[in-house]
């Protein structure tokens, strides 16, 4: 009993040790990641993945594994390959599942979907691959089973087996798999014992293409729609292709260099070039109880092949009670079995039927089929459909009625993704997103298969631009400030003239314009986007120069206006100073925010302002100052002041009324005088002032020496706001000079030194502030009598 007891224990242990029985289910959610969950599961853990996207690569090593969606709805969870560098999926463990996903490479070129690479005994079922290179590839697998999956729209091939044997392929789907029209819906290259069974192939290149591979099994697949090939068989022997329906392309059933094989119970109809074909290298195949309706239906270059069987009794393709040869039938009604006798009632025709191959030499099936009653005949579906509109603007509504003949079953696909989409009979579906559709319907019954296309177009909805802006007023004194909001619908670009000229003044949405002269103006707003072209036009009406100084007053009494091809906020600034009378002026641009300091720099030398700085209380964007150097005294003033004028200026801050104490607060101008032209002058340097003109009359401002270089005086002046401003000086004043001896200690000033070096002017960047220089003081005389002194001292020394 202690013995057994032992015995018991020691299996119990060596059952923990060994994990037996520790098989697990680990999930993840869309902020984990799955290959971290593969990395810690051990064989026979099942990964369960919940909705959401994930970017990764997943590679499984270990066997044992089951990886699915936890909804096992493909759209809700998706794998989007993080690099390049390798396969969405990729394993090389037996008996892993993976199930669910929908996979894609995220435009990677060269990446794979799902890559089996030698393993076996794995489950690849209800995935959908799209956006690959190839959607499921299986590199010397053996004994795997793919079941219901779909690869779509991928850039090179659909599914594909290399060096793979014994696989199965069931009910999976592989459509519009191309790259320029030559990608393949199944590949199966140098593989052998494969079953294709129950699939679907559309809309690629080939539907299947089995090249140097063997004993291949092609069963009930729909091959229908493909560009160049259903069924290729190439350099292929001893495969049976039987019960496929390969219709509406250029090659129905092609087989190059290919031997032994069984083609049989295949519908090969409405196929471009031909039914079958077969080149010189074919030997030995075998083709019976196939129905063909082509034009041609059999394409044939030599004669080694064999076309019917033994006669024997049972259903044929077409209904009869003997199986034989095949039924050939022609689009015009009028091909051998429709018109051939059949006098015993066997379904088989009373004689052979006969044709040429290209070389001139007889092909013959013995027993070939032949029409039966109409209650035993081959009756095949025909897909029609009716739409009450096939194009128009999103989201369009179309009403699809399902006018097919003899068709037991109906699939739709209504927007090319080749997975059905309704099955009633008439319906209406509504697109949505703009773009180009192929709706198709397939229908079927139990002797055949049928479809048709019909494209949709969806287009945008077009939507137009409409024109519209308000004004601040529409008449009024020259000089007149008008400010411009645009107030259009739907308008991606805009274009302003204002003074009817037919050139664009401004593309900014809320801009000021100022009219100078008198005269009635035409202000044009086009607007436009992709789909058309408005405008809007309103008239502006300038009258007759008022009395006042121009432009409209701040609170200080000082006029300023503003003239703008576009701006906003403080908007572009301008002046009302006729253009006769300026020298030369120069522009400053910067944004204008409340509660912040703005600097407005004049680094091209191009007037006497150097800057203009001040805070602001208001915010009014990008904004722009104007110095102007005048001729002559400003137009806007009565006057000049009573001192020297070095300059008139005029300076102004943005749109007319912005630069007011309610808007703006500690406002300094940063100006330079010539030292020659003090010099020159002689002005008494401490006298030099910055003029403003306001209340119709000049008032001194707060001005200091701010710092000096070789040719200019740099001064910063305080003002309240910004109008026209004059630099003034007061020359020093001649005083009578009478030549007096000079009393003993007395001491006389010297004449100041005026020599000047010239130099190039410098910017407000370069001005480096300087102390003021210490005149010195000395008297007359002072020199001789310390000699007498230093005379006298020698002389008493040398008597001691």
């Amino acid at each position: 009993m202690n013995k057994l007891i032992t015995l018991l224990m020691v299996i119990f242990i060596f059952i923990l040790g060994s994990g037996i029985g520790a098989a697990a289910e680990i999930h993840v959610n869309s902020s984990e990641s799955i290959q971290a969950a593969v990395n810690s599961a051990i064989s026979g853990d099942a990964i369960i993945v919940g909705p959401g996207t994930y970017s990764e690569n997943i590679d499984i090593s270990k066997p044992n594994l089951v990886i699915r969606s936890e909804s096992g709805n493909p759209q809700d969870t998706i794998i989007v390959a993080k690099n390049s560098n390798s396969n969405v999926f990729h394993t090389t463990a037996n008996n892993t599942t993976i199930s669910g996903f929908k996979v894609t490479s995220g435009g990677y070129t060269r990446v794979t979907g799902i890559n089996l690479a030698g393993c076996s005994n794995c489950m690849v079922t209800n995935n959908e691959l799209s956006d690959n290179y190839l959607g499921i590839d299986l590199v010397r697998s053996e004994r795997n089973m793919l079941f219901n999956n779909i690869a779509n729209s991928n850039d090179g091939h659909g599914i594909v087996l290399e060096n793979s044997n014994n696989n199965n392929l069931t009910s999976n789907i592989a459509s519009s798999n191309t790259v320029f029209e030559k990608g393949f819906g199944f590949y199966l290259a140098n593989s052998n014992g494969n079953t294709l069974n129950k699939n679907t192939a559309n809309k690629n290149n080939r539907g299947i293409y089995l090249r140097n591979s063997n004993t291949t099994k092609i069963l009930s697949n729909d091959i229908s729609e493909n560009y160049d090939y259903g069924i290729l068989i190439s350099f292929s022997n001893y495969n049976t292709i039987s019960r496929n329906t390969a219709n509406e392309t250029s090659r129905g059933i092609h087989l190059d260099s290919a031997g032994s094989n069984t083609v049989s119970g295949n519908i090969v109809a409405s196929n471009d070039v031909s039914g079958f074909f077969m080149c010189k290298g074919c030997h030995r195949n075998l083709f019976f109880n196939n129905y063909l309706n082509n034009f041609v239906n059999a394409d044939v270059n030599n004669t080694d092949n064999i076309w019917n069987t033994t006669k024997i009794a049972g259903r044929n393709i077409v209904g009869g009670p003997y199986i034989g040869g095949n039924f050939w039938a022609s689009p015009e009604g009028t091909g051998f079995s429709e018109k051939a006798q059949d006098k015993n009632g066997d379904g088989i025709s009373d004689t052979q039927y006969i044709w040429l191959n290209k070389n001139g030499t007889n092909v013959t099936d013995y027993l070939p089929l032949v029409s039966v009653s109409n209650t035993e005949q081959l009756v095949l579906p025909v897909a029609n459909f009716s739409t009450n509109v096939t194009n128009g603007t999103a989201p369009l509504a179309i009403q699809f009625t399902d006018l097919s003949q003899n068709s037991l079953s109906r699939s739709w696909d209504i927007d090319s993704n080749g997975i059905q989409d309704y099955n009633s009979e008439s319906f209406i579906h509504v697109y949505k997103t703009p773009g180009n559709y192929t709706a198709t319907l397939r229908v079927s019954n139990e002797n055949g298969k049928s479809s048709k296309t019909q494209e949709i177009i969806v287009q945008k909805v077009k939507i137009l631009p409409v024109a519209d802006f308000n004004t601040s007023v529409t008449s009024g004194y020259a000089p007149l400030s008008v400010q411009f909001t645009d107030a259009s619908q739907n308008a991606a670009s805009r274009s302003w003239d204002f003074n009817s000229d037919g050139i664009a003044d401004s593309g900014e949405v809320s801009p000021g314009y100022t009219y100078t002269a008198p005269g009635t103006y035409t202000a044009t707003l086009t607007v436009s986007n992709a789909n058309g072209t408005n405008s809007k036009i309103t008239q502006i009406n300038v009258l007759t120069e008022s009395d006042s100084t121009g432009g409209s007053s701040d609170s200080s009494g000082s006029s300023s206006s503003s003239h703008s091809s576009g701006g906003s906020g403080g908007g572009a600034g301008g002046s009302p100073e006729p253009a006769k009378n300026v020298e030369v002026k120069e522009l400053s641009q910067a944004f204008v925010s409340s509660g912040n300091s703005v600097k407005f720099d004049f680094p091209r030398n191009a007037t006497s302002v150097v800057y203009v700085n001040f805070d602001s209380k208001k915010t009014a964007g990008k904004t722009t100052t104007i110095a102007e150097m005048l001729k002559e005294k400003s137009t806007l003033v009565s006057g000049l002041p009573s001192e020297e004028v070095y300059k008139s200026l005029n300076i102004w801050v943005g749109n007319s009324g912005f630069a007011t104490p309610k808007n703006i607060e500690k406002a300094v101008i940063c100006f330079k005088v010539e030292k020659s032209w003090i010099q020159d002058r002689k002005i008494e340097q401490s006298s030099i002032t910055l003029n403003r003109y306001s209340d119709k009359k000049w008032n001194q401002l707060p001005t200091s020496l701010l710092s000096e270089d070789d040719k200019y005086l740099y001064f910063t002046a305080q003002t309240p706001g910004f109008s026209p401003f004059a630099i003034t000086g007061k020359t020093i004043a001649k005083e009578a000079v009478t030549e007096t001896q000079p009393a003993t200690g007395t001491k006389t000033q010297p004449e100041p030194n005026t020599e000047n070096t010239e130099n190039n002017g410098s910017t407000g960047a370069d001005i480096k502030q300087q102390p003021e220089q210490k005149k010195s003081v000395s008297t007359p005389g002072f020199e001789a009598i310390c000699g007498i002194v230093g005379i006298l001292a020698v002389f008493l020394r040398k008597r001691k």
